[in-house]
């Protein structure tokens, strides 16, 4: 399960400046990207000011990450695909059951109509 965290300053600086230099970028080249000046650049990066909210997704664009990971600093748990494979099998087997099911009501529910129909007609005829 993906621990939830409170956005922290400091933790999204560090993030910002881990993936910078992975990309070989400088400080410089963020800041002309974002916009803003290499001074505000350095504040977010070293925690002293938060960044701003357009500013999330054109960083992580920036630095091909996500989201997640600019925030965080790592990625979620993955997902084990073969649980998930056999839940989907379970819940599609499941599904054909109860549309099974759901064809068989309704078969009932025509003949009940027929039945129903055909007493409507007798008592309709008795009347006369």
């Amino acid at each position: 399960m993906v621990e939830e965290r409170k956005l922290d300053v400091r933790t999204m600086g560090d993030n910002l400046r881990k993936a910078r230099v992975a990309k070989g970028l400088t400080q410089t080249e963020i800041a002309n990207r974002l916009d803003i000046s290499v001074t505000a650049y350095q504040k977010i990066e070293t925690g002293k000011t938060h960044i701003i909210n357009e500013h999330y997704a054109q960083c992580a664009k920036e630095l091909d990450i996500s989201l997640y990971n600019l925030v965080n600093g790592d990625q979620p748990e993955e997902v084990d695909l073969r649980k998930f494979e056999e839940a989907k099998v379970e819940y599609l087997s499941r599904i054909e059951q109860l549309s099974d099911k759901i064809a068989d009501l309704e078969s009932t529910i025509r003949d009940k109509e027929k039945i129903i129909q055909t007493q409507e007609l007798l008592i309709e005829h008795l009347q006369k």
